[in-house]
């Protein structure tokens, strides 16, 4: 059985959750990068590149993850999963897998692709954000058969 409202909630939720998700992921990507050239003073063009450099980081990187993320939630939400390990740790093997995918089509490497502890501690912040929003109820919407539901009379 399924709760319509708690499913309309749900749903708007992981909307919100996957776009704060993104946008979290691009903002710390941003700042690592633009990092270096702040000083100490908060300089407002630094700042301003940044911000800009997130929005910009938040559209390719929600392009790259987008259907991964919806097969993570997916899962999520049918098996009720609401344990914070399982976001974090879709979050990182989506963002490992898409730095990964980036290297071509050569041969594996001995080695680990330079940025992989960056792109995992990125996966790591989307994923926690979307918990903190949507996967933290993943599945309230399912009513349990044996729940007890109103019969008619």
């Amino acid at each position: 059985m399924v709760d319509g409202g708690q499913l309309l909630a749900q749903s708007i939720r992981i909307v919100l959750g996957l776009i704060l998700a993104f946008l979290a992921a691009a903002a710390f990507v941003a700042f690592g990068l633009l990092r270096g050239l702040a000083d100490p003073s908060g300089d407002p063009v630094v700042v301003g590149m940044t911000f800009g450099w997130s929005l910009v980081g938040a559209s390719v990187i929600g392009g790259l993850a987008f259907v991964p993320a919806l097969v993570a939630i997916a899962v999520a939400e049918l098996m009720q999963l609401r344990g914070i390990v399982f976001h974090l740790a879709a979050g990182g093997a989506i963002a490992i897998f898409l730095w990964w995918s980036g290297e071509g089509l050569g041969g594996p490497q001995a080695d680990i692709r330079p940025g992989t502890l960056i792109a995992a501690a990125t996966g790591f912040m989307a994923g926690f954000v979307y918990w903190l929003i949507a996967g933290r109820q993943s599945g309230c919407w399912r009513v349990p058969p044996s729940s007890g539901a109103s019969t008619r009379s």
